[in-house]
């Protein structure tokens, strides 16, 4: 993905997990040779730019920063430039808004997409990449199809060389192999992620996950929280309240540990 600006030494990308993610994890994916992200959920601009100063202290590799929910003032992203980075990720709601502020202050902006209306929505806005999102992620899912449906199709749309990460319920080595033959760049991966030593979910809620099976998850589609309009792929609980630190992906089932995310990296990396 060079025309990004990004060499990955291994193609894997860690997902957006709002508050689970942090600038440990983020860090720890990038220094693998994969590329982290960190979600952009901080209450404050100054809680923000703690969060930045602690990323670059962990780190001086590309980290890929998320615009989600309310944080989305020009005033973090002039923050998030400042601090020297340049690769963000957009989604469906707020990429009509960000992509030309990015583009302006020097950055990459990779918008997330899951069918045919929210692809040529973001190409007609200039994208600079796509994260496809198949149906069987976890947490927020948008997309009625599968990644299988999905990449091939859209890689031929968009031809050689526009950078397209593409994810959804996918957990091992096997699985990313497999969608870097159907023409993604680079494989992304939440779940997985979400259960590594460095994520911020609670440990009680990691080794709940850990036992559950794909069969326990449902997609929810009670639309409420933080994310806007879209149902929730989650662990299926009657006293737990809808976190992220439940979303679970259709590769849960082959996830069995909690190893480091350095550790995870090298394991995915074909």
């Amino acid at each position: 993905m060079n025309s990004v600006g990004l060499s990955l030494p291994a193609p894997v990308v860690q997902a957006a997990l709002a508050g689970c993610d942090g600038p440990r994890l983020a860090a720890a994916v990038s220094r693998a040779g994969g590329l982290g992200t960190l979600t952009l959920c901080a209450p404050t601009l100054g809680a923000t730019r703690v969060r930045l100063a602690r990323l670059r202290r962990l780190t001086m590799r590309p980290v890929l920063l998320a615009f989600t929910g309310e944080w989305e003032k020009p005033e973090v992203l002039n923050l998030c430039v400042a601090a020297g980075h340049r690769h963000f990720q957009v989604f469906w709601w707020n990429g009509p808004r960000l992509v030309r502020r990015i583009q302006d202050s020097g950055g990459v902006a990779l918008w997330q997409v899951g069918n045919q209306g929210q692809i040529d929505e973001a190409l007609a806005h200039g994208a600079d990449g796509l994260i496809v999102q198949g149906t069987q992620a976890g947490g927020p899912v948008r997309s009625p199809r599968t990644l299988d449906e999905l990449v091939p199709g859209l890689r031929a749309q968009v031809g050689a060389g526009f950078p397209l990460i593409a994810g959804g319920g996918l957990a091992t080595c096997e699985d990313v192999k497999r969608v870097l033959a159907l023409g993604a760049d680079a494989a992304l991966l939440g779940t997985r992620f979400l259960l590594s030593q460095e994520s911020q979910a609670p440990r009680s809620h990691k080794l709940r996950l850990l036992r559950a099976a794909n069969e326990q998850l449902f997609l929810d589609t009670q639309l409420v929280g933080q994310w806007p309009c879209s149902p929730r792929r989650r662990l299926l609980t009657h006293s737990l309240p809808d976190e992220p630190s439940l979303y679970g992906g259709e590769g849960l089932s082959r996830i069995h540990d909690l190893p480091s995310a350095a550790q995870i990296v090298h394991r995915l990396a074909p």
